[in-house]
C-alpha cells in the first residue's frame, strides 16, 4: 500500500484527458453538441469525484483499524486527520464557488440553482461572465492564495520533503504563441460550461491530492506490520473517456503484493462480476517484473464499457483470487470546421473560420490542404486560400495530439474554392444606367465599387481611375481622364451645362482591392 502503488500517475493522465475538452470551444458560436459534450463530461467528472470520495473513505477507515491495532501507526492517523480537515475545507470553499458561479453567469438566487446540473445552466454558452467573475472580480487570485496555502499546510503537517502535484497556479502556459498566467489561460473568454467543468475538474485534483497524502502517511508506516492486511485488486485506468477506433488502457494491481511474484489476470468484457470459477471462460494475463498486469482492449462500439475478472496470487501453500471490475466511455473522435461566411472559400482574401473539438486547442494539428491560416485565438482562424486552387476544392483536416507519440484523427470538412466576383461600379450611391436629373448627378459626384449583397464578406475596393466621355448632339467630346473615385471640377461643370439628352459614359474603371485590381463594366447614364 504504499505510494508507488498508488494510482497517481494514471490518475493524472485521466484528469488531463478529462481537462482536454474544457477549453479548446472558445469560437464565438458554440454548438449545442459542444455544450451538450461539456454537459456529458461534467457530468462524468462528478461522478469520478463521487467515486473517488468513497474509495478515499476506503482508506481512512483501513487507517483507522490499522492504528488501534498497530500503536506506531496514531501519529500518522493523527496527521490523516488534519488533512483530511483541510481538503475538506477547501473542497467545501470549491462546491460554494460553483454554486456562486452558477448563481452569477445565470443571475439568480442560490435557491434557485441549487441543485441543477450544467445541463440545466441558462447561460453556459456565455464567454464574458466567466472573465468577469474570476479575473475582472479577483474571484481567480482568490483561488489562487486558497491553493497554495493548502499545498503548504499539506507539506508541512506531512513533512519529509513531500510535495503534491497539481493545481500549479504559478505555471504559464502557452496560448496560440502568448505566455499567459493560469487564470487568463483557465478563465479568460472561455465559455461558462469550460469553466464549471474546469471547477469540477479542480475539485478531483484536491481530491487526488488528499489520496496521495493518506497513502504516503500510511507508507511511513512499517509496511512489515501490515504487508496483508488489506489486499485488494486495484484498476487503473488512463483514462475513462475512449475515441472510438483508439484502445481503452489500463493497469490492474494487487496492493501490498510482492513485486517478484508473477502475478496471473484473467478477465472478461462486458462483466461486471467475475469469479475463479469463471476463469475457463475468461483470457489471461501475465504480469512483468515489476508486479503489474497492463490491460489493453480494443475499442469499436459507441457509450458504456465493463469488464471484470479476478487476480491469482499465488501464497507458500495455496492460491488467492482477488476480483476486480471496471468501466469505461467510448465516444467518437469528432472536430467540426465552420465557415463563419458559407461553406465557399474565396481565393486572395481571407476567410473567417472557426474549428471546434473536445480537445484542447494546443492539441489540435490542422492541416489547411495546401492554403495558410492566421489564429485570431479563440478556436477562430482566417484561412488565406492562393488563387491558383480557384475552382479546386480544399480539405481542412484536424488531429489531435494524445501524447505518447499518438495521434487521433478528429474529422476533416472540404470547402468549394471561388474567384472573388466581380464587383459593380455605380455613381455614387447605386446609379448604373438610364435617365437621370442633373441634381441627382451632382449630388453622388463619384465612383463607387462595392459587391453585392449576396457576397457575405467585407471587401473594399478603391477606385484607382476612370474616363468621363459625354455625347452631345452624337457628337463625342474628348474623353476626360480621372484619377481617383470622385469627379474632378471640369466633369461637375460639363454636367452643369449640358443639355438634355446629353449622354454620360464612364468606362475603363480601375479598382484594387486585397483580391487584385479589376477593371469594371461602363456606366451609360442620360442627362434629362
Amino acid at each position: 500500500m504504499g505510494a508507488k502503488n498508488c494510482p497517481e500517475t494514471p490518475r493524472q493522465k485521466m484528469i488531463g484527458m478529462m481537462y482536454l475538452v474544457l477549453t479548446a470551444m472558445l469560437a464565438l458560436n458554440v454548438s449545442k453538441d459542444i455544450l451538450s459534450a461539456f454537459a456529458t463530461v461534467n457530468g462524468t467528472l462528478e461522478e469520478t469525484n463521487a467515486n473517488f470520495t468513497s474509495k478515499i473513505d476506503e482508506t481512512y477507515a483501513v487507517f483507522a483499524a490499522l492504528q488501534e491495532k498497530q500503536p506506531k501507526a496514531k501519529p500518522y492517523y493523527e496527521k490523516a486527520l488534519q488533512a483530511k480537515k483541510i481538503f475538506a475545507d477547501n473542497v467545501k470553499y470549491m462546491e460554494d464557488l460553483k454554486l456562486d458561479f452558477f448563481c452569477y453567469v445565470d443571475g439568480k438566487k442560490p435557491a434557485d440553482v441549487k441543485g441543477k446540473t450544467l445541463a440545466e445552466m441558462d447561460a453556459k454558452d456565455n464567454f464574458d461572465k466567466p472573465g468577469t467573475y474570476f479575473i475582472t472580480n479577483k474571484k481567480a487570485d482568490e483561488m489562487k492564495a486558497r491553493f497554495k496555502k493548502m499545498k503548504k499546510d499539506i507539506e508541512t503537517l506531512v513533512g519529509d520533503g513531500f510535495k503534491l502535484k497539481g493545481l500549479d497556479v504559478d505555471a504559464k502556459f502557452k496560448d496560440h504563441d502568448e505566455t499567459v498566467s493560469w487564470e487568463n489561460h483557465n478563465f479568460e473568454h472561455v465559455v461558462a460550461a469550460g469553466v464549471y467543468t474546469l471547477l469540477n475538474n479542480m475539485v478531483g485534483e484536491m481530491k487526488n491530492m488528499e489520496y496521495e497524502t493518506v497513502k504516503h502517511l500510511i507508507d511511513q508506516i512499517d509496511a512489515g506490520s501490515f504487508k496483508f492486511d488489506n489486499v485488494s485488486a486495484k484498476v487503473i485506468p488512463n483514462s475513462r473517456i475512449v475515441f472510438s477506433g483508439d484502445a481503452f488502457e489500463a493497469d490492474i494491481i494487487v496492493a501490498a503484493s510482492d513485486s517478484r511474484q508473477a502475478l496471473e489476470v484473467y478477465w472478461g468484457g462486458g462483466r461486471t462480476q467475475a469469479t475463479e470459477a469463471d476463469i475457463p471462460n475468461l483470457k489471461k494475463e501475465v504480469s512483468d517484473s515489476g508486479g503489474v498486469v497492463h490491460l489493453r482492449i480494443p475499442t469499436g462500439g459507441i457509450g458504456d464499457q465493463k469488464f471484470a475478472g479476478v487476480i491469482k496470487v499465488q501464497g507458500p501453500d495455496t492460491a488467492t483470487y482477488y476480483q476486480f471490475a471496471e468501466s469505461y466511455t467510448v465516444t467518437k473522435p469528432t472536430a467540426a470546421v465552420a465557415g463563419e461566411k458559407m461553406n465557399v472559400f474565396y481565393a486572395g482574401i481571407p476567410n473567417p473560420v472557426t474549428i471546434s473539438a473536445p480537445v484542447a486547442s494546443e492539441k489540435l494539428r490542422i492541416n489547411w490542404g495546401g492554403a495558410s491560416a492566421t489564429s485570431l485565438g479563440g478556436g477562430r482562424y482566417d484561412v488565406q486560400v492562393p488563387q491558383s486552387m480557384s475552382g479546386k476544392p480544399i480539405t481542412i483536416t484536424i488531429s489531435a495530439d494524445m501524447g505518447n507519440g499518438k495521434s487521433q484523427a478528429m474529422g476533416k470538412t472540404e470547402f468549394r474554392v471561388k474567384p472573388v466576383p466581380e464587383p459593380t461600379a455605380t455613381i455614387g450611391a447605386g446609379i448604373t444606367s438610364g435617365r437621370q436629373a442633373k441634381d441627382v448627378l451632382l449630388a453622388n459626384p463619384m465612383i463607387v465599387a462595392s459587391m453585392s449583397k449576396d457576397f457575405n464578406y467585407e471587401l473594399r475596393w478603391n477606385v484607382l481611375s476612370y474616363k468621363v466621355t459625354f455625347v452631345k448632339n452624337n457628337v463625342e467630346e474628348a474623353p476626360i481622364i480621372v484619377k481617383g473615385n470622385r469627379f474632378p471640377d471640369n466633369v461637375v461643370s460639363k454636367i452643369r451645362s449640358a443639355s438634355s439628352g446629353t449622354q454620360m459614359e464612364i468606362s475603363e474603371i480601375k479598382v484594387q482591392s486585397i483580391a487584385g485590381a479589376r477593371t469594371l463594366k461602363t456606366i451609360l447614364v442620360r442627362i434629362k
